[in-house]
């Protein structure tokens, strides 16, 4: 049973488990990615220790899309971050990073295909219902049939959910953030720092807002846990939070 929180009508107690739920799984997010840092030599000289976490969250962001985590081709990160300027309806973010993937030779119709993303979840976040909610899924059924990506070195499956997750934190909408997150942990490959990644770059473009909507992340991870269907990695991840005092 997921946790409802019925936006607009928050009390101090909710307050306080979304935005301790949503830090609390950041923390260990990037953790478990300074860990990972550390044993690359590359890599390592860029971990900062000690540092508050906003900040800290958002150098990670940069250094994880300039690294490309889910993929070494620069045409990629541009997409994940234009994904997020239209859904956050930044029109000078979104124009800068579109002649970013165009000039790093992204496929026009992996280009055409975001933007049709764009479109579903913006409908969601204007008019949120259920019906709306079952096209947007069956939509999602279709995805092995979308444009593929360069070389296949990242699957439909998890490119394309990503992106849908990025741009469900942007607008806030937990229905979709617990789908796509669902899928990807159960369905995908997908790794702690990509989520840290994609958390990342939602708070750069949607503020804190987007980022405490990681807590519908968090408790996905819980139930898939409790399932015994959570991957390994991201196990790891919830053992580094705390346990909350008795």
């Amino acid at each position: 049973m997921s946790n409802e929180y019925p936006y607009g009508r928050l009390d101090l107690q909710d307050a306080h488990s979304i935005a301790g739920g949503a830090n609390s799984l950041l923390m260990a997010l990037q953790e478990d990615a300074e860990a990972t840092m550390e044993a690359d030599p590359q890599a390592a000289r860029f971990v900062k220790k000690g540092v508050e976490l906003g900040d800290a969250l958002l150098d990670m962001a940069r250094l994880l899309v300039s690294r490309g985590v889910f993929s070494k081709e620069r045409h990629l990160s541009e997409i994940l971050i234009y994904s997020a300027a239209i859904a956050d309806g930044c029109e000078v973010c979104a124009l800068t990073h579109i002649d970013g993937a165009i000039r790093a030779k992204a496929p026009e119709a992996v280009i055409n295909t975001v933007q049709a993303i764009a479109l579903y979840v913006r409908a969601q976040a204007d008019d949120d219902t259920y019906l709306l909610f079952d096209a947007y899924t069956k939509h999602w059924q279709r995805f092995a049939d979308w444009p593929h990506l360069p070389n296949g070195k990242v699957s439909n499956l998890k490119f394309y959910n990503l992106i849908a997750l990025l741009m469900s934190l942007v607008v806030r909408k937990q229905r979709l953030v617990r789908l796509h997150t669902r899928e990807l942990l159960t369905r995908s490959d997908v790794t702690p720092e990509e989520l840290l990644e994609v958390i990342g770059i939602a708070q750069v473009m949607g503020g804190f807002p987007a980022r405490w909507e990681a807590v519908h992340i968090h408790n996905v991870a819980n139930e898939l846990r409790e399932q015994g269907l959570l991957p390994v990695p991201f196990t790891a991840v919830l053992e580094r939070i705390p346990a909350p005092p008795a």
